[in-house]
């Protein structure tokens, strides 16, 4: 039986200044962006969701995440909530996705019920080899863990999802997303800093492109 942790990154858009090209749309302003990774134990998803809704909060929104991990950590399933928006936020569970992030083959079966039209599919094509066909979806296929180890660290493949959602969802504040990687990994981990940053980086212009930006 999967575990379920709740964690919530709240606070009120108005006592922060917005950053990113998203938080200047007074339009995108007004609507809950509503995210789910998912994969294996191990992948990293968690974090990466963590990490957006922490990402959220520091650009101005107001955000949530839920954790939910399988009965086995690494190697058993893992899924990450996270919501986002300018409006308070009811539930966390995400059931009208804007994203979904699908690591791994089972990902992909048990969450594009959730897409709608309009909304995007990010899909590990080095773990997911068949695609449906999705009408109405922005289906973008990536070989994200192979993306991560050609730049030199498999396991930051979490830190890519990380950067391409922040650049799918218009946060995009560098700066700002880099010193939240390094205040989270960098004690943790200094020696591959920069690494991470370079992979974070690649996310986000990964994203900009999937969304249209660049």
């Amino acid at each position: 039986m999967a575990k379920t942790k709740t964690g919530m990154a709240k606070k009120t858009a108005s006592k922060s200044k917005p950053h990113g090209k998203a938080a200047k749309n007074n339009d995108a302003a007004d609507t809950t962006k509503e995210i789910l990774l998912a994969g294996s134990g191990g992948q990293g998803v968690i974090l990466a969701g963590k990490m957006l809704a922490q990402a959220a909060v520091a650009s101005g929104y107001n955000s949530t995440y839920i954790p939910s991990y399988g009965a086995e950590v690494r190697g058993g399933t893992a899924n990450c909530h996270v919501k986002l928006g300018h409006r308070s936020i009811g539930s966390p569970i995400v059931e009208d996705a804007s994203i979904v992030v699908a690591m791994n083959e089972p990902s992909y079966k048990a969450f594009t019920p959730l897409l709608r039209k309009g909304s995007t599919l990010v899909v590990n094509a080095s773990m997911v080899p068949n695609v449906g066909k999705h009408p109405g979806v922005n289906v973008v296929e990536l070989e994200l863990t192979k993306i991560a180890s050609d730049m030199g660290s498999l396991r930051s493949a979490n830190m890519l999802i990380f950067g391409l959602c922040a650049g799918l969802l218009g946060i995009d504040d560098r700066e700002l997303l880099a010193k939240l990687l390094s205040d989270t990994l960098g004690k943790k981990n200094p020696a591959m800093l920069d690494i991470n940053l370079k992979i974070l980086e690649k996310g986000v212009d990964l994203g900009q492109q999937a969304a249209g930006k660049e």
